[in-house]
């Protein structure tokens, strides 16, 4: 998208060059998210996240691309998707970490009551992170929690049976969480479907300690993380920025010659 920028004023969509990106503020996804939950009959209910890792993995994936481009949000998880997004026209006030977005959801309990199920890390970490939701927040009772390392087709089988549920809540790293996103909301399009981030059950489990206040507000989880794992996490933040601002411009210039033909 080139051309004029767009306001984030009230929240709009655009495409970093081929990929979906939302420019939805933490108060505006709840704001969503409580339309969701209100009005089941809204289509999509899918809320994905974007930052340069996803980014770099969609750039090769074409399955993982489309789950993004088909979901209702794909909020600016990261920093480096608030500035490249600019480069397209499309202005982002501020990144929209799913952390921090799940925390806000828990801590407001003016949002109706709602019953949901969690997908994340193994059984024993998915269950601690339900036992702290249910500690931490009044208004979302957690009515199973299952590992994230079954087979695609048990969550296929599992989510065809299963009953009415308001909410879904995934974090099962990427590639998969999206992908299984995209397929349990055609087993229960009822149903609000939200990638809350593998990162965001590790901290509820107590397995992954959280970046410090000072940390989050600078948007420098990634450098946390990297001081925490470095071993794991090297490739993914030195290798992988540098791919995501080489491929970003690389797009940009792409667009900017095309317009300009």
């Amino acid at each position: 998208m080139m051309g004029k920028t767009l306001t984030a004023s009230a929240p709009a969509h655009g495409m970093l060059h081929f990929v979906k990106c939302s420019t939805h503020t933490i108060p505006q996804l709840l704001a969503e998210i409580r339309l969701l939950l209100e009005n089941k009959s809204l289509q999509p209910r899918t809320i994905n996240c974007l930052n340069a890792h996803i980014f770099n993995l969609a750039w090769n994936d074409a399955e993982l691309t489309t789950a993004l481009n088909q979901s209702r949000i794909v909020a600016a998880d990261g920093m480096a998707i608030v500035w490249s997004a600019r480069l397209f026209g499309l202005r982002v006030e501020e990144r929209c970490n799913m952390t921090e977005a799940f925390r806000a959801f828990m801590q407001d309990s003016s949002f109706p009551a709602s019953h949901s199920i969690l997908v994340g890390g193994t059984e024993e970490i998915a269950q601690t992170a339900s036992e702290t939701i249910h500690k931490s927040c009044s208004h979302l009772t957690i009515v199973e929690a299952l590992s994230g390392y079954l087979p695609e087709e048990y969550y296929r089988g599992y989510f065809r049976e299963q009953g009415p549920v308001d909410m879904i809540l995934l974090g099962l790293g990427t590639p998969k969480t999206e992908k299984l996103l995209h397929i349990i909301a055609q087993e229960r399009p009822e149903s609000l479907i939200w990638h809350i981030g593998g990162g965001t059950i590790l901290y509820l489990s107590g397995i992954q300690k959280e970046a410090p206040t000072w940390m989050r507000r600078a948007g420098l989880q990634w450098l946390h993380r990297l001081l925490a794992e470095p071993r794991r996490m090297w490739r993914r933040y030195l290798i992988g920025n540098i791919q995501f601002v080489s491929r970003s411009l690389a797009c940009w210039l792409r667009e900017a010659l095309r317009a300009g033909s």
